[in-house]
């Protein structure tokens, strides 16, 4: 498990934009920095967008849609989501700061559009895809 302090958690989240931060709990159990934003559709529904790297190195933004039962403190997702490439470039290295970059491009109207324009993943047979969001 990785270790991470409050003061690294502060300094990187300090270099994202637009509501984006990082996923400490991926980072936990990964060890890999990614940043996550959630957008909110109802009371009981909202979209969490993932900015992190494919297994190329290229960015991707992975986005689930989560449901948060009332008086509950976890929300549920199901399926594979939707996942779209950001940037095509494959890198050498998976490193944070290409990932700021990103997240002052990446707006709430941005992110909503392309969750409109991305289709869910397949499942590819073994995992149930997701019904359309």
């Amino acid at each position: 498990m990785s270790v991470i302090t409050k003061q690294e958690i502060n300094t990187i989240n300090g270099k994202c934009n637009n509501g984006w931060y990082l996923d400490v709990q991926y980072y936990m159990f990964h060890n890999e920095r990614t940043l996550i934003k959630q957008i909110p559709i109802d009371d009981e529904y909202y979209l969490e967008f993932r900015l992190c790297y494919s297994n190329r190195k290229q960015i991707i933004v992975h986005i689930s849609k989560f449901r948060k039962e009332p008086n509950k403190n976890y929300a549920v997702t199901t399926g594979m989501g939707k996942t779209a490439i950001i940037d095509e470039t494959e890198y050498k290295r998976k490193n944070i700061n290409n990932l700021f970059t990103f997240t002052n491009r990446l707006t709430n109207l941005k992110l909503m559009d392309l969750n409109n324009k991305t289709k869910v993943n397949s499942g590819y047979g073994l995992i149930m895809p997701s019904e359309e969001f």
